[in-house]
């Protein structure tokens, strides 16, 4: 079955070859180019968490906006693999790998992936951000030697509109307020968490998120984001 599932890709490639996600480049999936886009790092201070730093792999424009879009929006699978290396790289350059080993414990460390809505997860037809966390989580396990594992915690509830169509501060912490809750079946008291994420814009969201988990008696890390978006966007 695999066989046949194997060739029938293949035919289709044949048939339709596919173009960059970011530059539409023939016949690969992230070019080289769009690729280094991912590894222009961008940090900023956040006093909740324990390093005290939230990182992003770049800016939220160009070429990397089309491929998280054709990823995110667009049903691109084939960019889980690349963009969850860009996560695995950023934990590495953001120094989120020496940190874990420096504060080794025998518990596990959660990679949490950042809530969708309802009606986001039915529109894309699953959880996007699943597959990306997964590949940070057994990156970090191999890396460190501890314990890591994806762990699906925060649910976001009655959210209507898109953060990225939504404009100031104000507004973002307004959606999201009271609508960002931890699971109940999920115990975080003393468990050390890294959020992941798509796309930072203002930062409502991402603040939302961290609050919640530090409600419950987590340990916030760091959080790990595909992208940030400039201020003048």
């Amino acid at each position: 079955m695999d066989g046949m599932r194997g060739m029938g890709e293949q035919v289709i490639g044949l048939l339709f070859p596919r173009g960059c996600a970011g530059c539409d480049s023939p016949d690969e999936v992230l070019c080289a180019s769009c690729r280094r886009l991912f590894e222009c790092r961008v940090s900023h201070p956040l006093a909740s968490l324990l390093m005290g730093r939230w990182h992003a792999c770049g800016w939220y424009q160009g070429s990397m906006r089309h491929a998280i879009l054709s990823w995110k929006d667009h049903g691109d699978e084939e960019c889980d693999r690349p963009f969850g290396d860009a996560l695995c790289r950023l934990s590495k350059t953001s120094g989120t790998v020496a940190y874990l080993r420096e504060h080794a414990s025998d518990l596990p460390v959660l990679v949490v992936p950042a809530p969708s809505s309802r009606a986001s997860m039915r529109r894309r037809g699953r959880r996007h951000m699943w597959p990306v966390a997964k590949r940070l989580a057994d990156y970090l396990r191999a890396e460190t030697g501890l314990p890591v594992v994806p762990c699906e915690v925060l649910a976001s509830r009655g959210v209507q509109r898109k953060s990225v169509q939504m404009t100031g501060v104000s507004q973002r912490s307004q959606r999201l307020k009271g609508h960002v809750a931890v699971l109940p079946s999920v115990a975080l008291r003393e468990r050390r968490v890294i959020l992941v994420d798509d796309i930072v814009t203002s930062g409502a969201t991402m603040r939302r998120c961290v609050e919640a988990l530090r409600r419950e008696g987590a340990e916030v890390v760091t959080v790990l984001t595909l992208a940030h978006t400039p201020k003048h966007a």
